[in-house]
């Protein structure tokens, strides 16, 4: 008889690093914290099923000029989120009681703004590239994300640590703008595209089940 020692609630700490996909905001990944519940359940020896609720802090590093535009800088940014998940974990290794247990899981998300981009530094005479926008043109990013996550997850007893990787399929900058309009108060401007990706690492405790 397998233990199921997957079944139950367990709590997380860990870390991700985040990436945004766009060639209309120029930004590279940073690392921040990812933490929150996860219960698991199921019966069968191979498998089970996983939903997840985290708080988690998507940090970026923005290109940027200031009004001199002589050199490019970056500027730090974290967007706090309320993210919540379902997956299903399938386990090469079964898992037995006080034995290594592992394998691949897949399965979908959707994460909520709390808030807007926020600066780590006065971000007055900011101007990020390639169309110089500003941070109150950063504050009308989208406040839903959602998309597909890969991973792998492996424990021992009552810990386990998961490797995901979250691929978002929603725009972030559908609602941004760059400061083209016309007479008549029209934007002119391009219809920008950003899409935010993570990778996390999270070590799991079971609490109870």
């Amino acid at each position: 008889m397998h233990a199921q020692v997957p079944r139950g609630f367990s709590f997380g700490v860990g870390m991700n690093q985040t990436m945004l996909d766009s060639k209309d905001l120029l930004a590279d990944s940073n690392i921040s914290y990812t933490a929150g519940l996860t219960y698991n359940t199921g019966y069968h020896e191979s498998f089970n099923y996983e939903i997840t609720t985290l708080i988690s802090g998507n940090a970026l590093k923005l290109d940027y000029v200031d009004s001199e535009a002589l050199t490019v800088r970056q500027a730090k940014y974290i967007l706090h989120s309320f993210d919540a998940g379902f997956n299903m974990n399938y386990y090469i290794i079964t898992p037995d009681e006080d034995k290594f247990y592992f394998g691949p899981s897949a399965g979908v998300y959707i994460s909520a703004n709390t808030g807007q981009l926020d600066a780590k530094e006065d971000a007055n005479d900011q101007y990020y590239l390639p169309y110089r926008l500003t941070e109150n043109s950063l504050a009308d990013i989208n406040k839903l994300n959602y998309g597909v996550s890969f991973g792998l997850t492996g424990g021992y007893n009552k810990f386990r640590l998961a490797l995901k990787y979250n691929l978002g399929l929603s725009n972030l900058l559908s609602d941004v703008q760059t400061d083209s309009y016309s007479e008549t108060n029209t934007y002119t401007g391009p219809s920008l595209d950003g899409k935010l990706h993570n990778v996390s690492l999270i070590l799991y405790y079971k609490i109870f089940r």
